[in-house]
C-alpha cells in the first residue's frame, strides 16, 4: 500500500491532538496513584463531571450563563473540590486497609457518581456551546481552532504540572510522598494534607481532560468518562504506572496509534488499537516504557 503524504500527516495531527488530551487525564490518574498508590476506577467519573458542569454553566442551566472558558475554569475547580470531597469520605476512612479495599470502594463509587449524575440530567446527548468554524489549511494540513485551542490548552496544563513537580514545595512534597510516605511524615511533611492536595489536582486535571474531549467528541452522555477511562489507563500504564512524564509519553503513542489504525484499518476498533500497543509494550517491558521517579 502506498501511503499518501497529505493523508500521513494529517493523521499526525489528529494523534497529537488527541493524544494531548490524553495526556492531560493520563497526567491527573497517575499523580493520583504516585502518592495513594491503588488506582481509582472512579477517575473517569471527573472527566464526564467536568464536561457536564462546563455545559450547565454556560448554558445557564445552574442558575448562571458564562462564557465557555470562564465556565470551564469554574467546572474544573468544582470537579476539584469533588475529588477532595471523595477522599475524605470514601478513601482516608479506608486508607490503611490496602489497595485492595481502595480499589473496590473506587469501583463502587464510579457507578455512584455515575448513576447520580443520570439521575440528574437524564441520558440524552449533551454538547458543548462550542461555533461551528471554518476549518484552516497549512501545507495541506486541515485543523480548525477549536482542535488547535484544545492542544495548546493541553500543552500548557503538562507545562504547569512539569513547574509544579520541579519548582515548587508542593511538588516536592508530593515526590517525597510518594517516594516514601513514612519517611516523609519523620521530616515533617503533612502527608494527609499532601494526598488532599493531590487529589484536587487530580480531579481538577480529569475534569479539564473531560471538558477538552467534549470540545473535540461532542455531543456526549453521563458514560463517556467511564468509557475513555479505558483509553486513560492505557496510556497511564504504557507510560509505567505513577511516572508522570511516562503517562504523557504514552498518551501521545496511544493518540497516534488510535488515529492511524482508524485511518488506515479500520475505525470500528479505535480504541482496541490502544490496547494492542500496550499489550505488546507490557509483555516486552512490563514496567512500561519509561522508568525514573515520580
Amino acid at each position: 500500500m502506498v501511503l499518501d503524504s497529505g493523508q500521513f500527516l494529517q493523521t499526525v495531527v489528529f494523534g497529537l491532538v488527541e493524544g494531548s488530551v490524553i495526556a492531560v487525564g493520563s497526567v491527573g490518574l497517575t499523580l493520583s496513584y504516585g502518592v495513594t498508590r491503588f488506582i481509582n476506577f472512579a477517575y473517569g467519573e471527573f472527566l464526564t463531571y467536568g464536561a457536564y458542569l462546563a455545559v450547565f454553566i454556560a448554558g445557564g442551566l445552574l442558575g448562571m450563563s458564562l462564557p465557555l472558558p470562564v465556565a470551564a475554569v469554574i467546572a474544573i475547580v468544582l470537579v476539584g473540590g469533588l475529588g477532595v470531597a471523595v477522599s475524605r469520605v470514601f478513601f482516608e476512612p479506608i486508607s490503611d486497609r490496602g489497595a485492595l479495599p481502595l480499589l473496590i470502594t473506587s469501583i463502587g463509587l464510579s457507578f455512584i457518581l455515575r448513576n447520580a449524575l443520570s439521575a440528574w440530567v437524564g441520558v440524552d446527548a449533551q454538547q458543548l456551546p462550542v461555533p461551528l468554524l471554518r476549518p484552516l489549511e497549512i501545507a495541506g494540513i486541515r485543523f480548525t481552532l477549536i482542535e488547535l485551542g484544545v492542544f495548546l490548552a493541553a500543552l500548557a496544563t503538562m507545562a504547569a504540572i512539569h513547574l509544579l513537580l520541579q519548582r515548587t514545595m508542593l511538588g516536592k512534597r508530593m515526590r517525597a510522598t510518594s517516594g516514601n510516605r513514612s519517611l516523609a511524615e519523620t521530616a515533617g511533611i503533612d502527608t494527609t494534607r499532601v494526598v488532599r492536595q493531590t487529589w484536587f489536582i487530580s480531579a481538577a486535571a480529569g475534569g479539564l481532560a473531560g471538558i477538552l474531549y467534549a470540545a473535540l467528541f461532542s455531543p456526549f452522555r453521563p458514560h463517556v468518562g467511564f468509557g475513555y477511562l479505558i483509553v486513560v489507563f492505557a496510556a497511564t500504564l504504557l507510560g509505567g504506572i505513577g511516572r508522570p512524564y511516562g503517562a504523557m509519553l504514552g498518551a501521545f503513542l496511544i493518540g497516534l496509534a488510535m488515529n492511524f489504525g482508524s485511518t488506515y484499518l479500520s475505525a470500528n476498533y479505535t480504541r482496541a488499537y490502544a490496547f494492542l500497543i500496550l499489550v505488546a509494550v507490557l509483555l516486552a517491558r512490563p514496567e512500561g516504557i519509561r522508568g525514573g521517579e515520580f
